[in-house]
């Protein structure tokens, strides 16, 4: 008897060895941990700029952690995820980082609030808004199981039409506006405008059948959908800045070494820098290039643009009310962060 509790004693003990051992890093047969594998699904084409950085941000972690953190960017449909998907096969393990778009606002409350037009119309701005959206944006983020790693934006969005020149935003008034997200419909309603629905692919033939007028998107999406083809006039309204998230599934980031995260939140850190300042290099670059093709474009006046983030402030308090939660709190303290 005593012989069996010895033996049973033992294995009890075989088995607590075992399970801490299989808890711990993943090692080799040689004793080394291995590799952390992660894939990166990201939203546009793996030749896209937005991606090229991406792809550039993965080589950086793998390099900077000597190799133990590999991330594979991956195309949009190389693996079974639509965009929509991102945020909860990030967070529920099914891929391990992806780039969450505007397309998963609906189930954000104050971590949408970043798109609201007129709320920043610069980077400088948007950097203010994002510091005091992270902490709650963190929390929505948790539910689903994923950690916000960096933002990056895409350039301020602008008006352009086919036959219509534009000088002011009077100039707006009774035309047909294709528009990407209801806060954009919003304001067009108030500039006196019609806002029409489209996909992306519809765009060019609606432009040539009068569906639309002219549509809402910066010279950057402008020239790189092709849709320069069918505009002839730009009013540069830098009317709504729109960020993407980085996101990572927490459970991943939070079994790795303390130095590994840090490496990698500092390395998050630099490209969400550096994303920021390519893509609004880059629109300026397709402005000039638009207006050397023949667009005529022309800005809004700061008087203009003034008057509009004062009347546009009631639609942000009634999305806000509609939005719940600490929405209405966290708007007040971004508009006194902003001087607005």
């Amino acid at each position: 008897m005593k012989n069996l509790k010895k033996i049973t004693a033992l294995t009890l003990c075989m088995v607590l060895v075992f399970t801490l051992f299989a808890c711990g890093k993943k090692e080799t047969t040689s004793g080394e941990a291995e590799p952390v594998k992660w894939d990166f699904c990201v939203i546009n084409s793996l030749t896209h700029p937005s991606s090229v950085l991406c792809q550039q941000f993965a080589d950086e972690v793998y390099e900077k952690t000597d190799g133990m953190v590999q991330i594979t960017v991956r195309a949009p449909g190389e693996l079974s995820y639509s965009a929509n998907d991102y945020l909860t096969a990030v967070g529920d393990g099914s891929i391990q980082v992806s780039d969450v778009g505007s397309n998963c606002y609906g189930v954000l409350d104050v971590g949408a609030m970043s798109v609201l037009p007129y709320l920043a119309d610069n980077i400088e701005d948007m950097d203010k808004v994002m510091n005091i959206i992270q902490p709650y944006l963190d929390k929505e983020l948790e539910k689903f199981g994923a950690k916000y790693l960096f933002y990056y934006t895409w350039p301020a969005q602008s008006i352009w039409t086919g036959d219509t020149p534009l000088n002011s935003l009077e100039d707006i008034k009774g035309l047909k506006i294709r528009t990407s997200n209801n806060e954009l419909s919003e304001l067009v309603k108030l500039w006196g405008g019609t806002p029409v629905s489209l996909t992306g692919s519809e765009v060019p033939a609606g432009l040539q059948t009068g569906v639309v007028d002219g549509v809402i998107t910066s010279a950057y999406g402008l020239g790189g959908a092709g849709w320069d083809d069918s505009l002839n006039y730009g009013l540069i309204t830098d009317c709504q800045i729109i960020p993407d998230y980085i996101c990572v599934n927490a459970e991943e980031f939070e079994s790795l070494p303390q130095e590994t995260q840090d490496i990698i939140m500092e390395l998050a850190a630099k490209y969400q820098k550096l994303m920021n300042e390519s893509m609004f290099a880059d629109e300026q670059t397709w402005r000039e290039q638009l207006a050397e093709e023949g667009i005529t474009i022309n800005t809004a006046s700061d008087e203009e643009t003034a008057e509009m983030k004062e009347s546009i402030q009631e639609y942000w308090k009634e999305w806000a009310e509609k939005r719940g939660g600490e929405c209405t709190e966290v708007l007040d303290e971004i508009i006194e962060a902003l001087g607005l």
